[in-house]
């Protein structure tokens, strides 16, 4: 009998264990102060690499930039690599941003035109536009704020809730809202992703995964990204422009040069119209 009793204990021991999906394998640092990186690479529920990035913006010396306009150039902004982005604004972490247009006559001139909002320290760079509503707002103090355009939006620049447009970037599809996680179109199981959450603490969460790369990363749903985003704390989150734009950028080293964390599925850096990148002052590391 307790021979029976054991084998039954021992078999709803191995069932148990048989239906828990296998963790993650993550690998960590904090390649600076107040920033915390992790890659994270999956086999459930296929095979997925992601990066992390949590950046504390109530470290002094923080500060975040985004593409400005190009001036008298044709188009709004010029299209840049997330990398160039990096390195010609001495930032240490960077990843692509918003959607933007890119004809053969704008990759001629090397310009774009972004689909959506855009503003960069305080300056108007690109309005709503007419098909997306959501955007994100990092004001000059650090402080984020998710908008959507007001209904009554009568400049192309008008938000709900009222804020002072700083470094504002517009994106396709809200991920959460208020520690919900929204059911979102598009972004199927193959599509690279761009994303970037935010905490109650006032954390920032940067957010890219590779996809397109069977045997080794295949992609991921919007709703996949919004649970790894509120995992890490994210209480609201949206995403940018995935597919072959999505790019991770960090410089560390003693050389302080950038390098592409991710692997982009065009085999090799897009040139995009609009970047979003950290700078910490001074950028002082943990080794």
């Amino acid at each position: 009998m307790k021979k029976n009793l054991n084998a039954l204990i021992l078999g709803a021991a191995v069932s148990l264990l048989g239906s828990l999906a296998l963790p993650a394998a993550d690998t960590e640092s904090m390649p600076f102060r107040g920033v915390r990186y992790v890659h994270r690479h999956t086999t459930e529920p296929r095979e997925i690499d992601m990066h992390i990035v949590i950046v504390d913006l109530n470290q002094p010396g923080v500060k975040v930039k985004t593409t400005a306009a190009n001036g008298d150039r044709p188009g709004e902004t010029d299209l840049e690599t997330t990398r160039a982005f990096v390195k010609r604004n001495q930032a240490q972490i960077g990843i692509n941003g918003g959607f933007f247009g890119r004809t053969a006559e704008e990759r001629q001139f090397g310009v774009a035109d972004l689909c959506s909002l855009a503003v960069s320290d305080g300056v108007r760079v690109s309005d709503w536009g007419t098909w997306i509503k959501d955007a994100i707002n990092i004001g000059a103090d650090n402080a984020v704020t998710f908008v959507t355009r007001a209904k009554d939006d009568a400049t192309g620049y008008m938000t709900t809730p009222t804020v002072d447009l700083y470094n504002a970037m517009a994106g396709n599809a809200r991920l959460l809202r208020d520690g919900v996680v929204l059911p979102g179109k598009g972004g199927d199981a193959t599509y690279p992703q761009t994303a970037v959450g935010h905490t109650a603490d006032r954390r920032l969460i940067l957010f890219v995964s590779d996809g397109r790369q069977p045997g080794f990363s295949e992609g991921m749903t919007y709703e996949e990204v919004a649970v790894v985003l509120k995992e890490f704390g994210a209480v609201d989150a949206i995403a940018f422009d995935g597919g072959g734009s999505a790019t991770m950028v960090m410089a560390e080293g003693k050389d302080g040069e950038p390098r592409v964390l991710n692997r982009p599925s065009d085999g090799k850096e897009r040139a995009v119209g609009n970047n979003l990148g950290v700078l910490i002052r001074p950028p002082t590391g943990f080794f």
